[in-house]
């Protein structure tokens, strides 16, 4: 009897542990929810595109911005649930020079230059697992330079705005994530102090788009 129930209770054991093999392998292996929390540095590039505009003594002239960006970026994010708050910082060459047309004797006779530009923003955004989704919005800044060629002056101005826009971000793993990035930037409108022979300065407004992609490593 004794030999019996030795051999009745080996195989329930037996039978227990190979279906708590099955119950617990398949816990083990599903992977873990992606977490967006931690700090980041990155490098970005694409294309920016809008106007230098500027007005003198009553004549408009315009300078078109078509150029490449690129740059570099740092910044944190901390999850919440499924909502992602962070802060982020870049700073990007732009490498924007060009005259203002109509030039010469039909308008303005200057040249705008924007060699960079830099922005630090906050983001939120609503995570599904390793996709993110995002808003962003700050401060941008950016030294805007004149080169007046009637007076043969010139003068820069660090300006200061803001940057407005989204993404969309993906993370490959736990450290590279990618992204593609709208952002809306406006440096504001300064004077420019070309005042030769009591004429009025130069009225300058700087506001162009972005569309870049962005590579991350996450610590």
């Amino acid at each position: 009897m004794r030999i019996f129930s030795g051999i009745f209770l080996a195989a329930a054991m037996s039978v227990t542990g190979a279906y708590a093999a099955d119950v617990v392998e398949p816990v083990a292996s599903m992977d873990l929810p992606y977490s967006w929390t931690g700090f980041y540095v990155g490098a970005n590039a694409g294309g920016a595109f809008g106007d230098v505009d500027g007005n003198f003594i009553g004549i408009p002239g315009n300078a078109d911005i078509s150029n490449f960006t690129g740059g570099v970026l740092v910044g944190a994010n901390y999850q919440y649930g499924q909502w992602v708050f962070g802060i982020e910082g870049d700073i990007n060459y732009l490498g924007f020079e060009e005259e203002f047309s109509p030039g010469l004797g039909f308008g303005l006779s200057a040249e705008a230059s924007l060699d960079a530009f830099g922005t630090i923003r906050g983001r939120v955004g609503y995570a599904f697992d390793r996709w993110l989704p995002y808003v962003t919005a700050g401060v941008a800044m950016g030294e805007v330079e004149i080169d007046e060629h009637v007076f043969g002056e010139n003068e820069s101005k660090f300006q200061t705005g803001y940057a407005v826009g989204g993404g969309l971000e993906y993370a490959f793993n736990s450290n590279w994530t990618a992204r593609a990035e709208y952002l809306y930037v406006d440096l504001g409108k300064e004077d420019f102090g070309f005042d030769g022979a009591g004429a009025d300065p130069y009225d300058v407004e700087t506001n162009f788009s972005v569309v870049r992609a962005a590579i991350a490593y996450k610590f």
